[in-house]
């Protein structure tokens, strides 16, 4: 077997430039110096025998063997990745500790059904509700093993590994007094101008995008209080179905222009490389999907 004629740092500069698109950018990406990076990805095109880029401007563009290699060592980071992670956490006692992140919208249901799958395993569980912006912080600072987001269809990269576990299905709801002088069905242009009770922080835009409606939005993380705030008709909420708000007094759901058929968002759970080969967050990973649809409303 002939000895490697190429070094991983070869491999991870090739990666984080092909991600890029620049060298300078990959430079503080690494943290590595422009000219070594430069040097790294020459050093690997004299060892392969063929170029991997062209430059178009500023821009570094794959060519057609770079594109094929690139899905290669896109695979080769995520498992050197898993396999850091993997080994620093060798020396650790064994885990007795899991903390998952989620969205305000997962279902209550949801929620218990992992707390009694972590007391039955004898695991200390600590969750807590946060905007996918925080949970994904709190995964890369190694605070939460977990967290369970809307998928915003955005590109997770080599820092993130997902599932799919479902959709929520989403409808409007307000006091009966909030719309009272309003035809029905009620136009967006109603809904915008009335405020809107959202559960999720401004900074997470593209969740804010589809979620947000009125001009006016008052932001509550806290499903009581939200409850009082839309019985006391301080404004309308574009919610989960789950949360059965039509059985809360005096509100109910509103007939819109825009209907209520089809108005779902998808959920994922999301963790770092390398979490699946952990015992305990492994098992809960791969639990996940079963206990979602378990907890789905019949």
């Amino acid at each position: 077997m002939s000895a490697l004629r190429y070094s991983f740092s070869q491999i991870e500069a090739f990666a984080c430039v092909a991600e890029l698109g620049n060298l300078s950018r990959a430079a503080v990406s690494l943290g590595k110096d422009r000219t070594t990076l430069r040097d790294l990805i020459d050093y690997l095109e004299d060892a392969l025998g063929y170029t991997l880029f062209i430059r178009q401007g500023r821009t570094l563009v794959l060519t057609e063997q770079g594109q094929q290699l690139h899905r290669q060592a896109h695979l080769l980071m995520r498992q050197a990745q898993a396999f850091e992670f993997y080994a620093q956490s060798l020396p650790e006692s064994e885990q007795q500790e899991l903390v998952m992140v989620y969205d305000p919208f997962v279902s209550q249901a949801f929620i218990d059904a992992v707390i009694v799958m972590m007391a039955k395993e004898g695991i200390r569980f600590s969750a807590w509700s946060a905007s996918r912006e925080e949970a994904e912080a709190a995964l890369n600072a190694g605070t939460a093993q977990i967290a369970v987001c809307q998928a915003n269809n955005r590109a997770l990269g080599m820092d993130m590994e997902w599932c799919a576990l479902g959709n929520i299905e989403l409808d409007f709801y307000a006091s009966g007094g909030l719309f009272q002088h309003q035809q029905r069905p009620l136009t967006l242009l109603n809904l915008s101008l009335k405020p809107q009770l959202v559960m999720h922080h401004k900074h997470d835009e593209q969740i804010a995008r589809r979620l947000q409606i009125s001009g006016h939005t008052l932001f509550v993380n806290e499903r009581s209080t939200l409850r009082c705030l839309l019985e006391n008709a301080q404004g309308w909420g574009f919610l989960p179905t789950h949360y059965q708000a039509s059985g809360w007094n005096n509100v109910q759901a509103v007939e819109t222009e825009v209907g209520n058929q089809g108005l779902t968002i998808t959920m994922v759970a999301i963790w770092q490389p390398g979490q699946t080969k952990q015992p305990v967050t492994g098992k809960l990973i791969r639990a996940l999907p079963e206990l979602w649809r378990d907890t789905l409303p019949r």
